[in-house]
C-alpha cells in the first residue's frame, strides 16, 4: 500500500539546483560555440572579400601593363608628355584594349591611366581621351585601401650593355630625345605592400617603340 506522503514526493532542492546547473552548462556551452561560429564566419567572408579585392586589383595591373604601349600624348596645355612617366608612388601611361564593341562610342581604343598612392589608397584613374585639355576630367577607382607602400621601377640597360633598375622614367639620359622616339624600360617591375604585411609582387614585359 502506497502512503499519501510518498505518493507526493517531489524533487529535493538540491535535485532542482543541480539541474539548473546543468542546464546553464549546456546554454552557455551552446552560445559559446553559436559565438565562436559566427565569428568564423565572419572572419572568411572578411577574408574572401580581401582576396577578391586584390585579384581585381591585380587583374587591373595585368590588363594595363600587358598592353603598355609607346603613344606619347599632350597634356591640358598642348605639351608633350612621354609614353610612360614614373616617380614615387605615382606611374601613368598609354595602353591598348579599352574595349569599345562595335565602334558605337566616338573615341579611340587607346587609354591612358594613372596608378597613384594617396593616403593609403592605391587609385587607378584614366580619361576619356589621350590628348586631354583643361577642361577634361578623369575618372577613379579605389582598387585597395589599406596601402603601406606602392612602388614601380623600371629595367633598363645602360649605353655600356648592362642591366639596371630604375626608380624614376624617362631616364635623364632621354631628356634631350623627343618623346615620340624615346625607348620605353624593358620590364616594369611592380610591388604593393599592404598595411596587413602581405605583398602584390609582379613583372611585366613591354614593347618595343616602333618610332625610336
Amino acid at each position: 500500500m502506497i502512503t499519501g506522503r510518498s505518493a507526493n514526493k517531489g524533487f529535493t532542492l538540491l535535485e532542482m539546483v543541480v539541474t539548473i546547473a546543468i542546464f546553464a552548462f549546456i546554454y552557455v556551452w551552446v552560445a559559446s560555440f553559436l559565438g565562436s561560429a559566427l565569428q568564423g564566419r565572419e572572419q572568411l567572408n572578411a577574408n574572401a572579400s580581401i582576396m577578391e579585392r586584390n585579384q581585381r586589383a591585380i587583374t587591373y595591373l595585368t590588363l594595363d601593363f600587358e598592353q603598355l604601349i609607346s603613344r606619347p600624348v599632350r597634356d591640358p596645355y598642348g605639351d608633350p608628355q612621354p609614353a610612360i612617366i614614373g616617380r614615387d608612388n605615382y606611374v601613368e601611361f598609354t595602353r591598348l584594349g579599352w574595349s569599345n564593341p562595335f565602334g558605337l562610342r566616338q573615341r579611340s581604343e587607346m587609354q591612358r591611366v594613372i596608378y597613384t598612392l594617396e593616403d593609403g589608397k592605391l587609385y587607378r584613374r584614366y580619361w576619356p581621351v589621350l590628348d586631354t585639355n583643361v577642361a577634361t576630367e578623369y575618372q577613379e577607382d579605389v582598387l585597395i585601401d589599406d596601402v603601406a607602400r606602392f612602388t614601380v621601377r623600371y629595367l633598363d640597360k645602360t649605353p655600356q650593355g648592362e642591366w639596371q633598375w630604375l626608380e624614376l622614367w624617362p631616364d635623364v639620359a632621354l631628356a634631350a630625345v623627343p618623346v615620340w622616339q624615346q625607348r620605353l624600360p624593358k620590364s616594369i617591375e611592380v610591388e604593393i605592400e599592404l598595411e596587413d604585411g602581405d605583398t602584390i609582387h609582379r613583372f611585366y614585359r613591354t614593347v618595343v617603340n616602333p618610332w625610336a
